[in-house]
């Protein structure tokens, strides 16, 4: 099977869709992990759940460490407050601010945006068929390295 490249296309296709998105952090003084984690604690604390470190660890899949300093620069740019918890001096949690949740109101704007010029050049049935096409190819890659076909 001829190798079509289908990985640059999917990365060509992101850094367009990412262009509008890291003027807004630019503007900010965040970096695309820092907004992904931002995110993430917004979406959690508007479904009225408690956010500490651990929990961002998880999800973004980083180190401790790492997300020590990426919160310290979040929280150093006012776009969250940390409160240590009551029961374990150890466990602080995670808040979003007013300005960290502007922020996040803008960069869903921006993604819905996204979203609608994808949605605009595909029809239903395409738009279903990609979806099913992502899923299969994000299964893979989840796989355990060992399992993954290669070619050669």
């Amino acid at each position: 099977m001829e190798n079509k490249r289908l990985y640059g296309m999917i990365c060509y296709l992101q850094r367009q869709m990412h262009r509008e998105n890291n003027c807004l952090f630019a503007e900010y003084g965040i970096n695309p992990v820092q907004m992904y984690a931002l995110t993430f604690v917004h979406i959690k604390t508007k479904e009225g759940k408690n956010v500490c470190q651990k929990d961002i660890e998880k999800h973004i899949n980083l180190r401790a460490s790492s997300v020590s300093t990426l919160l310290s620069g979040l929280e150093k740019n006012g776009l969250i407050s940390r409160t240590q918890s009551v029961g374990d001096a150890r466990t602080k949690f995670v808040k979003v601010t007013e300005r960290g949740e502007y922020i996040c109101i803008k960069n869903k704007l921006l993604m819905d945006k996204c979203d609608a010029v994808i949605q605009s050049a595909l029809t239903e049935e395409e738009q279903e068929n990609f979806k099913n096409l992502l899923n299969k190819i994000i299964a893979e890659i989840e796989k355990p390295e060992k399992e993954v076909k290669t070619d050669g």
